[in-house]
C-alpha cells in the first residue's frame, strides 16, 4: 500500500521555516519536482531563528528549502531501506543573530514522480491551468508496491510524496518526527 506522506508539525512547538535559503534562491535549485539535481553541491546555509519554546524535529517543515530538511537520522532510515532515488545535500541550520551553526542537516531530494491520481474517483478543486487546488478525497490508481519506487512524488502535486508501508513502518518504527501519513482516501488539503 502506498501512503501518502506529508512535512508537517505536530505542534506548535516545533521548528517549521519559511523563506527559501539564499543559495537555493540565487541558483534556483529545485529539489521538490521529483528530478534529478546535480550530484555534488556546496553546503547549504539554512538561517534559522528559533523561539525558546521551539525544538527541532527530524525532518523540518521548510518549504522554502524545495525539499526534505532532514537530520542524520532519517537519512540513516532512507539509507538502510537502501532507498536508490534520493540526493542529498549538506545544509547547516544557522542563527540568524549570532551566525553560530545549530546543527547540521541535509537537503533531500526525492527523485522520481508519478501520475498516480484517479481523477474520476478523487474529490478535488482545480485552478483554471488543471492544476490540483484543493483535495477532499484522493483516489489513487491501481499499484502494486513491488512494480513502483518505494518514495516518490506525486506527478499531480508535488508537495505530496507517496511511501510504500516499508518507508512508512521504518520511520514510524524509528519515532521519526516531522512527517504524517495519510492513506490516501483520508487525505485532504
Amino acid at each position: 500500500m502506498y501512503w501518502v506522506m506529508m512535512s508537517e508539525r505536530y505542534s506548535e512547538h516545533e521548528l517549521s521555516l519559511d523563506g527559501t535559503p539564499p543559495l537555493i534562491e540565487r541558483h534556483d535549485w529545485r529539489f521538490d519536482l521529483g528530478l534529478e539535481q546535480p550530484a555534488s553541491l556546496p553546503v547549504i546555509d539554512v538561517p534559522v531563528s528559533i523561539r525558546p519554546d521551539e525544538h527541532l524535529t527530524d525532518n523540518i517543515p521548510a518549504y522554502g528549502c524545495r525539499g526534505l530538511l532532514i537530520n542524520g537520522r532519517v537519512r540513516a532510515v532512507f539509507e538502510g531501506l537502501r532507498l536508490g532515488n534520493v540526493q542529498y545535500y549538506r545544509a547547516r541550520l544557522v542563527d540568524r543573530e549570532t551566525g553560530q551553526v545549530l546543527a547540521p542537516f541535509w537537503i533531500a531530494n526525492i527523485v522520481g514522480r508519478s501520475a498516480c491520481v484517479d481523477h474520476d474517483l478523487s474529490d478535488m478543486d482545480y485552478y483554471p491551468d488543471g492544476d490540483i487546488r484543493f483535495i477532499d478525497r484522493l483516489a489513487l490508481t491501481p499499484m502494486a508496491d513491488e512494480e513502483g519506487p518505494r518514495i516518490f512524488r506525486m506527478a499531480e502535486f508535488l508537495p505530496a510524496m507517496l511511501a510504500n508501508d516499508a518507508v512508512k513502518d521504518a520511520i514510524v518504527e524509528q519515532r521519526i518526527t516531522g512527517f504524517s501519513f495519510y492513506r490516501p482516501e483520508d487525505f485532504s488539503l
